[in-house]
């Protein structure tokens, strides 16, 4: 019984990692978006674009993900698809994002990829959580 509470080391590493970046999505924006970072003239122009649904949809995505990982952190089976809703929405947000703008003015081919990567490690993260669920680790 004491070994089906031990969390894996890898649950701690995952919920501290996206803890925190969730976390500072939800308040880099909030600052940025409140005037206490300034911007340069471009930042700023590329912020007023940012609709309501922008807002919305990207602290979704933190708020998701957070939730998510603090099950995986308290070894909840809701936390795999909890995981995978958060990853769906990212690529939504994502698709909707390059759908609106042209992807070659906002983002180079560097920051693709690293976007692509991170979509790539989340995917990772859920099904590991789903692993952990299939083997009784989760309840």
């Amino acid at each position: 019984m004491r070994n089906r509470l031990k969390r894996p080391l890898p649950v701690w590493i995952i919920f501290l990692f996206y803890s925190v970046l969730s976390l500072y999505s939800i308040l880099s924006v909030f600052l940025i978006t409140s005037g206490v970072f300034p911007l340069s003239f471009e930042q700023q122009a590329y912020i007023n674009r940012f609709t309501t649904f922008d807002m919305v949809i990207g602290h979704l995505v933190a708020a998701t993900t957070f939730i998510g990982v603090f099950l995986l952190f308290r070894l909840k089976r809701a936390a795999v698809p909890v995981l995978f809703l958060a990853l769906g929405i990212n690529i939504f947000s994502s698709g909707v994002f390059y759908l609106k703008n042209d992807p070659a003015t906002v983002i180079d081919a560097s920051g693709f990829l690293l976007q692509a990567g991170g979509v790539a490690l989340f995917l990772v993260v859920c099904l590991y959580a789903r692993h952990l669920a299939k083997s009784r680790v989760l309840a």
